[in-house]
């Protein structure tokens, strides 16, 4: 972090460009010169740091007269004056201080000044493409990790409500069981505010937060409906967006269940390496009554999707027979025995 920092002030980069440019100096002209010719490798050095030093002066401030204010008669002027100076100061060290080249005119001494002009631009707007470019990524995500917040915040009163109904169905049937499901909630609830405020979490807590939630339907629902839960694979050690499936399972439960005909909810998970298949199966009575619901929930989870797993993930939905079917495919994170990041 230190190193980076360091690199991020322009006059160290200057400096180590510098010191780049009269190494490739030396190493092009120790082909036709011999090293013991000092007065020759200095005064090339000395000339290419005169007109480095009035490029970046040149890139510096006369360029935003061009660039942000666009006063391009006050430009040519300025830029008519640095090319007379450069090119006298070329002039000035090679004849009139080393005399080397004597011979040479001075209109040597102008292309040499445009050359490096030329390149000197050349270079600074590619710095300024690419840090505009490191600014628009860095905003980019900035705002990607808001609205993954924001998205993440619209699931908590979500979960309440559904998961109040839930309760309020279950003690009108089975009154005794109202405390053990109160405090079963509670666990759901306490689970669900810790890990939102995180990125990732590890996924063995995000499949035990589904199985005490199945667990808690299966309570609510009874005979009503025949629900299975398996899981194939290990999730060890691998990270994923919190809440990201709960949805797909809450939704299984909210429109499955009848007390008119056969009705199940097949959940299935399977993790190889990185990557984890949930498939849900569930009858959808055709008599199915409207349901009671804030329907947020599944629009909200495919825009996280989106923002979260980018070409990670492939989520299939559809409808057949009564029996909707949905089939989501996930590449995760490994984790790295590092503590994960909190978004208070």
């Amino acid at each position: 972090m230190a190193f980076k920092n360091i690199l991020n002030r322009s006059w160290v980069v200057n400096i180590l460009f510098l010191i780049i440019l009269l190494t490739l100096n030396v190493l092009i002209n120790i082909q036709y010169t011999p090293l013991s010719n000092t007065k020759v490798y200095l005064y090339q050095g000395i000339s290419v740091l005169a007109v480095y030093i009035m490029a970046v002066l040149h890139n510096k401030y006369m360029l935003q007269l061009l660039i942000m204010k666009r006063q391009y008669w006050q430009y040519i002027w300025l830029l008519a004056g640095w090319l007379t100076v450069t090119t006298a100061i070329t002039y000035g060290l090679r004849v009139h201080i080393f005399k080397v080249d004597i011979e040479m005119f001075w209109i040597g001494d102008l292309v040499f000044a445009v050359t490096c002009l030329l390149v000197g631009i050349g270079l600074w707007f590619m710095y300024r493409q690419a840090t505009l470019h490191t600014m628009e990524l860095r905003n980019s995500l900035l705002m990607r990790d808001k609205e993954i917040q924001y998205l993440q915040s619209q699931l908590n009163p979500h979960f309440f409500f559904n998961t109040l109904n839930n309760l309020y169905g279950v003690s009108l049937r089975y009154p005794n069981k109202t405390p053990e499901l109160i405090l079963s909630i509670s666990e759901l609830l306490r689970y669900q505010l810790e890990s939102s405020r995180k990125q990732l979490v590890p996924l063995e807590d995000e499949l035990q937060f589904i199985r005490n939630y199945v667990h808690l339907e299966r309570a609510r629902v009874r005979q009503r409906c025949q629900v299975n839960f398996k899981k194939k694979g290990s999730e060890k050690d691998l990270l994923i967006t919190p809440l990201i499936l709960i949805t797909f399972v809450e939704n299984a439960f909210k429109y499955a269940p009848s007390s008119i005909q056969a009705s199940y909810i097949k959940v299935e998970l399977e993790i190889r390496n990185e990557t984890l298949l949930l498939r849900i199966r569930n009858t959808v009575p055709a008599n199915k009554s409207s349901v009671s619901s804030t329907g947020v929930g599944l629009n909200n989870v495919k825009q996280r999707l989106a923002l979260a797993y980018p070409d990670k993930h492939t989520l299939v939905t559809h409808e057949e027979n009564n029996i909707y079917h949905t089939e989501l495919l996930l590449t995760l994170e490994r984790h790295a025995s590092t503590p994960l990041p909190d978004r208070r």
